[in-house]
Order: structure tokens, then C-alpha cells, then sequence
């Protein structure tokens, strides 16, 4: 039993040793078509992707949030599509 734990261990630390901790961290992902790991992209958005019935109903919701954390009286000062965040006045 004593000779084969170091036995053990020692085959441990060589596999341990032999392979990278993560290969993600490398730059490189064997499942994708490219090889490259995908980055993480974030939400945003132009004021030109959106057409005249759509910016509408983004500005009523807008409108909703305003009035949800203001009160009635508040507007919507401006509704910033890149950062997806409304701005309002009281």
C-alpha cells in the first residue's frame, strides 16, 4: 500500500503538470469552427435600427418607467439606445 501512493501520486503530478490549467485562457476553443474562443458581447443598439413603430413603443415604456419612478408628473428626458437606459426629468 506505501508504494503505491507515491506511485499514484507521482503519475498525478505528471498529468498535472503536462496539461494547460485552461485552454480557454490561451486563446483556444476546440469546438468552435474557428478555434477561437467567442468573446462576450454586450447589448446596443443605433436609434437608426429601430423604425418609427418601434422607437413609439420604446418611448411608451419609457414613459411607463418615468411615470413608475417619478410620478405623473415626470417626462422622459432622453431614452439612450446604446446603453438601453432612460433618462427622466421630474
Amino acid at each position: 500500500m506505501r508504494r503505491l501512493s507515491p506511485c499514484l501520486l507521482a503519475a498525478f503530478l505528471v498529468v498535472l503538470i503536462g496539461t494547460p490549467l485552461n485552454s480557454a485562457e490561451a486563446g483556444y476553443c476546440p469546438r468552435s469552427k474557428s478555434g477561437k474562443c467567442p468573446t462576450q458581447r454586450t447589448i446596443s443598439h443605433k436609434q437608426s435600427e429601430f423604425n418609427a413603430q418601434k422607437r413609439a413603443k420604446l418611448m411608451d415604456e419609457a414613459r411607463k418607467i418615468c411615470k413608475r419612478k417619478y410620478g405623473a408628473a415626470s417626462t422622459v428626458y432622453k431614452l439612450d439606445y446604446f446603453k438601453w437606459r432612460v433618462i427622466c426629468s421630474e
